[in-house]
């Protein structure tokens, strides 16, 4: 019985928090919270069911692995707070996978499941996120054509582009003449992987700048915003650009003497979480 009940639980929450999270890229705090409280409410009373400390002793334990991970996710600037606070509702109420469902859905449990559900949700995160950015590129395509040229032109990207060409090109030489053919094809990755990931990072970097940084009027920042420049009231700093995000007293003074600014506005990831818990329900670990 607890497993459906969880199972239900998680999907109405994910499901509330990624419509939330794409129509205002801010998950509510109470979703999170009271998803953690549900998970340690329902393995508590699971313990007491099975007069065991195992079940609140998982769920405690995996909500600690991802309180870790998500501040490591969140000081890295990968995630806001809401996609941290959400991984570890999930850490709290799927430390293990429903057992009743094993038999309904028979997936495949080669490895532990938060091992499993963290992985699945960064996949989905990858997959979502290419989607994401190819549908931001179709739609602004004129001003990022022509920001990745200016990018391309700056002097250190020309350096960079320039030994990795040179590299890649002895690469491509060892390739053809090293007859081991595990060897070649290291080569061949070795010549190609490096340029692949410069130009996709100027593509991203390009994406970042015509469709991510947005002015807004400062009565609509909310805690956690990503403010994209110093803010320097009577020559104090009050927010540094480097920070992880204004607090709400920052935003009490920045409201005082500021009318607008201009923030960093990430891609909605919550989807990612739903479409990744989703796929670890029905199939466990597809990868291997």
């Amino acid at each position: 019985m607890f497993d459906w009940i969880i199972l239900a639980i998680v999907l109405v929450w994910l499901t509330f928090a990624a419509i939330c999270d794409i129509k205002t890229k801010e998950v509510p705090d109470w979703l999170s919270y009271s998803l953690i409280l549900l998970g340690l409410s329902i393995y508590s009373l699971k313990s007491i069911q099975e007069n065991s400390f195992s079940p609140i002793l998982k769920s405690l334990t995996v909500l600690g692995i991802f309180f870790a991970i998500s501040e490591l996710m969140y000081l890295s600037k990968q995630w806001g707070g809401g996609d941290s606070k959400i991984l570890m509702g999930l850490g709290a109420i799927l430390p293990e996978y429903p057992a009743q469902l094993i038999n309904v859905f028979n997936p495949n449990l080669s490895l532990p499941f938060p091992i499993i559900l963290f992985m699945n949700i960064l996949i989905a995160g990858g997959v979502y996120g290419i989607l994401v950015s190819l549908t931001l590129i179709l739609k602004n395509i004129k001003k990022f054509t022509k920001h990745f040229r200016e990018l391309t032109k700056e002097k250190n990207i020309k350096s960079i582009r320039l030994i990795i060409l040179i590299l890649s090109f002895l690469f491509i030489i060892l390739a053809l003449i090293i007859k081991n053919y595990s060897l070649q094809l290291a080569f061949f990755a070795l010549a190609i992987v490096p340029l692949t990931f410069l130009y996709l990072y100027l593509s991203v970097k390009s994406i970042e700048n015509i469709s991510m940084y947005k002015l807004i009027d400062t009565k609509k920042l909310v805690d956690g915003d990503w403010i994209a420049e110093d803010i320097i009231i009577n020559n104090k700093l009050v927010y540094s650009k480097k920070s992880l995000g204004v607090t709400k007293k920052q935003i009490e003074v920045i409201q005082k003497h500021k009318k607008k600014v201009l923030v960093k506005d990430g891609i909605a990831f919550i989807p990612a979480f739903l479409i990744g818990t989703i796929i670890s329900i029905l199939l466990g670990n597809f990868i291997f």
